[in-house]
């Protein structure tokens, strides 16, 4: 074997290594999403307090100790299904970010993305759990979340204020309103159920946009 023949051998052995590690990796992230996904939908359908981690290895046919090599504690999965679920949101908030789209599009385009997002296990988590179940530093990360969504509501509600789109009203109201509507859809409404969170949504914003008074008809005093 010549020296560049064993080069090339050096080159396709690595690149071999390189791709089993590469894979195991994606199996091991595969296998961390089975955990989260499992966690989320037990404590959504039995509650975060009755669902034990060994309920969750049960529901995946694997030890408790096989557990810990994904997550640290059933808090851990907690968190990190909030976590993925505001991830979720983040094209939606980018969205939001760009001026040139009027404030209605925006808000549209963002509770659009919220209510598809409940309909989610992952996203039911946020509203059918209490974030003091989490240690402080997790709590305070997921509050700075929510604050994230509930400032980007509040800041396109004022931009309409300006542009005229939006008739005069309290933003942090406003704002307060709209989340508390949609969030109370996984306490009343099971996902699966027709019309879905979609459609439900619609009819939210039908009514934040329009109002419940017919056009030409006076609001009674």
């Amino acid at each position: 074997m010549t020296e560049r023949d064993h080069r090339e051998g050096e080159t396709i052995e690595a690149v071999e290594g390189e791709a089993h590690v590469g894979a195991r990796e994606e199996m091991r992230r595969a296998k961390r999403l089975a955990v989260l996904e499992t966690g989320a939908r037990m404590f959504n359908r039995r509650g975060y307090d009755r669902t034990r981690l060994e309920d969750i290895a049960a529901e995946l046919s694997v030890s408790k100790r096989t557990l810990y090599y994904y997550v640290a504690s059933k808090d851990d999965i907690l968190f990190q299904c909030n976590v993925m679920a505001y991830e979720s949101l983040e094209p939606a908030l980018t969205v939001c970010a760009d001026r040139a789209i009027p404030p209605l599009e925006r808000i549209r385009t963002l509770l659009r993305a919220y209510a598809r997002l409940l309909a989610d296990d992952f996203g039911a988590c946020l509203v059918l759990t209490r974030e003091n179940l989490l240690s402080p530093e997790g709590a305070a990360i997921l509050r700075d979340s929510r604050r994230r969504l509930d400032i980007t509501l509040r800041g396109l509600i004022e931009e309409g204020h300006a542009d005229g789109s939006i008739a005069p009203c309290d933003p942090k109201l406003a704002a307060a309103a709209v989340y508390g509507a949609f969030n109370w859809l996984p306490h009343w409404r099971s996902p699966a159920k027709t019309p879905g969170y979609g459609e439900i949504g619609e009819a939210f914003l039908d009514l934040l946009f329009d109002g419940l008074v017919a056009k030409g008809r006076d609001a009674p005093a």
